[in-house]
């Protein structure tokens, strides 16, 4: 009886929900699905907040300035970061370039003293920027929150005022502005390429257009003219016409680009593509004939009846940076139809070795001043590693090399005349030898019957 009387508190606690929340817990069934759903809503709140502090492509029209992803990078840092100047925010926490700063104040005292610049109009320029700082952030595939208003409408301003005198003393002064020692101006052109260092070129214009307003005698050059003639060493810049897609350019690398693919041949973009897989010594020794073309588009490759056409292809110290970071445009801005990295990867089959290289160079399609065949070999090598190979314009072309590769027969006509034929003096020596050997059978088989 003891031990029931002593369990007995016992019990009634155990029955005793001892509160309402417990009471509630007992009593309603859709209780813990409501705690569910608080949580789960919780977690999506969460997960919002988070979305909208991360860096990504807010405006998907307007976005046309990345920073290089990580795996491109890392190939090769250098050719993806500034030198001596940083333009736009994305490098503007570079210590190692503040130095620059003090150029651009000095660029920025020039223009208040040119004529028919005061203060009012300065300011009007910067209420230009100022109107347009929202869809110029938009152009940039990061958020600078920390950045202030005034701190970024002031960046532009001289970001671009460098830019426009920078371009207008070179024209004026045989490309060698009389600021820079030539290796700086060297430094800069460099710096004026890469993607992550870029300004819009809509702001650069509008402020181009208010510091110098287009004259009745023509003798203001438009901003798209001075650009072009700025990269005019390119030859794929030179002469050409100004296009809808060069006009459209968003900034530097993309005017380098839309020059470079300016009048194209119009191509199908095919997903997985036959790649090419033989190379250059390889093709010669199939018959395929190698020819150089005056196109200065680099990417018109033609293959008809063993011909292989190709424009000529320039190669200097500073190719690399510009290649890699058109490439690098094209993997952020243009995956589906990057055809500067389709042309790269069709060259990086073409070519193995050194001795490929020489070949065609000896051909005329490969013109470089790096000194050493097997440099240009290890660079094309290097260009594709890490960049996507789903897409290409150059399968179709691929597919009849290869076809003509594999035929035996061509192997047979390339042999005869590479080994047997290459020249006058050889072709005259084999057919030489070839009636020696055919008079000495007959020789013989006459001497047999004259023995009988």
């Amino acid at each position: 009886m003891g031990e029931d009387k002593a369990s007995t508190p016992n019990k009634g606690k155990d029955i005793d929900v001892g509160s309402a929340s417990g009471i509630e817990m007992a009593t309603n069934p859709d209780y813990y699905q409501n705690r569910e759903r608080e949580k789960a809503t919780d977690i999506l709140a969460k997960l919002d907040s988070e979305v909208k502090q991360m860096s990504f492509k807010r405006n998907g029209s307007e976005c046309c300035i990345y920073r290089v992803p990580e795996p491109l990078r890392n190939v090769n840092l250098e050719a993806y970061s500034p030198l001596l100047i940083s333009i736009g925010p994305l490098n503007r926490q570079n210590i190692r370039l503040e130095a620059m700063e003090k150029e651009k104040l000095k660029y920025f005292k020039k223009l208040t003293e040119r004529d028919g610049m005061d203060k009012k109009k300065i300011i009007d320029i910067l209420i230009s920027i100022e109107n347009q700082e929202e869809r110029l952030r938009h152009c940039y595939s990061e958020k600078f929150n920390l950045i202030k208003s005034r701190d970024f409408v002031k960046m532009i301003l001289l970001d671009a005022v460098f830019i426009i005198q920078f371009l207008l003393e070179s024209k004026d002064h045989d490309n060698d502005p009389k600021n820079f020692e030539p290796r700086m101006t060297f430094d800069i052109r460099e710096d004026l390429v890469l993607l992550e260092n870029q300004l819009p070129f809509f702001i650069i214009q509008e402020i181009y257009d208010q510091v110098n307003p287009p004259s009745q005698d023509g003798t203001t050059i438009p901003f798209l003219d001075l650009a072009k003639c700025h990269f005019g060493k390119h030859k794929f810049s030179q002469g050409a016409e100004t296009s809808p897609s060069v006009k459209g350019s968003r900034h530097f690398t993309d005017l380098l680009r839309n020059l470079m693919l300016n009048g194209a041949i119009q191509r199908s973009y095919i997903f997985y593509p036959i790649k090419l897989k033989y190379s250059a010594v390889m093709l010669r020794k199939a018959g395929v004939k190698f020819q150089v073309t005056q196109d200065k588009c680099l990417v018109n490759i033609t293959f008809d009846k063993g011909v292989l056409t190709i424009p000529q292809l320039e190669v200097d110290h500073s190719f690399e940076r510009l290649v890699r970071n058109i490439m690098a445009l094209e993997q952020c801005c243009n995956p589906r139809e990057a055809y500067v990295c389709s042309y790269i990867k069709f060259m990086d089959h073409l070519i193995d070795s050194a001795e490929d290289v020489g070949l065609l160079v000896r051909k005329g399609i490969i013109l470089h001043g790096l000194g050493d065949d097997a440099a240009v070999s290890n660079m094309i090598n290097h260009f594709c590693k890490n960049i996507g190979d789903n897409y290409t314009c150059f399968g179709d072309i691929s597919r009849n090399i290869s076809r003509h590769y594999e035929n035996r027969f061509n192997h047979t006509k390339a042999t005869l005349k590479l080994i047997y034929f290459p020249n006058i003096w050889r072709g005259t020596a084999t057919v030489a030898a070839a009636i020696l050997l055919i008079l000495t059978f007959i020789q013989t088989i006459a001497s047999v019957k004259w023995a009988f």
